[in-house]
């Protein structure tokens, strides 16, 4: 543990945090690293979790399978991020998603569920932990407000440049590259993938955008 205390103190979970401070905190939680290869389940819909993981190298990706085995990609969780804090910090609630490794993952889980809140507010490290996980949480709502004004546009032209004129404010640049394949970009997007690939091919000729694989360049903005 102690050869990634130096990655974990670089977290938003811990910020501001000593390195002495990270490691009470890590023990405190009962803190235990775990790999998972690519493609393999961490966490499963309909279980009862308690721990929070911390992605210390890989990336996990969090999706929601309906009844009938249709996906929507909620997330890409990447390194230094954190997942199942949600429902670690309810009471007896069940996971509604399913959480995998997108890629070979190093993870810091992060038990919840044994520890004394009342007693943990005694140690130096709780309020700047109970705030980092707060900003945490707040960033995230509002990352998913962002992905619910994707996906509530009417057509899927509107869905795509939604998401593009996101990704080209977040790289300050009309070029950047995604992390989605395309089948990933439509789940995520809760578009059919040969209209999405159609969509994207009228929207290359129409002058839009330029692409390649996974690199878009935005030209301008167009609804028709």
């Amino acid at each position: 543990m102690n050869e990634y205390i130096g990655i974990i103190q670089k977290t938003p979970l811990f910020k501001g945090m000593s390195r002495e401070e990270v490691q009470n905190a890590v023990e405190y939680l009962n803190g235990r690293i775990m790999d998972f290869k690519k493609g393999m389940y961490i966490m499963r819909r309909s279980e009862k979790v308690k721990t929070i993981g911390l992605i210390i190298k890989g990336t996990v990706r969090i999706e929601k399978e309906d009844y009938y085995g249709n996906r929507s990609i909620i997330a890409d969780v990447n390194e230094g991020d954190i997942f199942g804090e949600v429902y670690a910090c309810l009471d007896n609630a069940a996971l509604g998603v399913n959480v995998f490794a997108a890629k070979d993952s190093k993870i810091l889980m992060l038990d919840m569920g044994n520890v004394d809140w009342e007693k943990g507010a005694a140690q130096e490290f709780y309020v700047r932990l109970i705030h980092n996980l707060i900003s945490i949480l707040a960033f995230k709502a509002y990352s998913l407000n962002r992905k619910i004004e994707h996906i509530t546009k009417r057509s899927t032209r509107e869905k795509l440049l939604s998401f593009f004129s996101e990704q080209a404010i977040t790289a300050q640049s009309p070029s950047f590259d995604i992390s989605f394949n395309r089948q990933e970009l439509a789940d995520y997007l809760c578009v059919d993938r040969s209209a999405m690939s159609l969509e994207l091919s009228k929207m290359s000729k129409d002058g839009i955008i330029v692409y390649n694989k996974n690199h878009f360049k935005l030209l301008k903005p167009s609804y028709d």
